[in-house]
């Protein structure tokens, strides 16, 4: 069986982006002021916290950071297979959503 793989690569602010449309999306509080700093961790999951200019930090799980960045391709027109089997790798300075799809 032949398997199709790609990835689409995010820089952190187009990842900052995606997350404060998320927010906004999900009726949930969104970083005021701007985001200061953006800090991965990848400890038997990957978790991302926001550091707003004001207020307190935000923190998005795995399938969050997954969903923000796949509403952002769908925003910016970056076609996205449903049946496509979807994860998540982080790097300093990106952030990577791998796709495979088993034809």
């Amino acid at each position: 069986m032949a398997t199709e793989s790609r990835v689409v690569t995010f820089t952190n602010a187009e990842v900052i982006e995606a997350l404060v449309e998320f927010c906004a999306q999900s009726n949930r509080p969104a970083p005021e002021g701007g985001v200061r700093q953006i800090t991965f961790s990848n400890d038997r999951q990957v978790k991302l916290m926001l550091e707003p200019e004001k207020g307190e930090a935000l923190h998005f799980y795995e399938h969050e950071v997954a969903a923000a960045l796949i509403l952002f391709c769908r925003k910016t027109g970056i076609p996205i297979p449903r049946r496509a089997v979807k994860s998540l790798q982080i790097a300093p300075d990106a952030v990577a959503l791998h796709l495979t799809i088993r034809s």
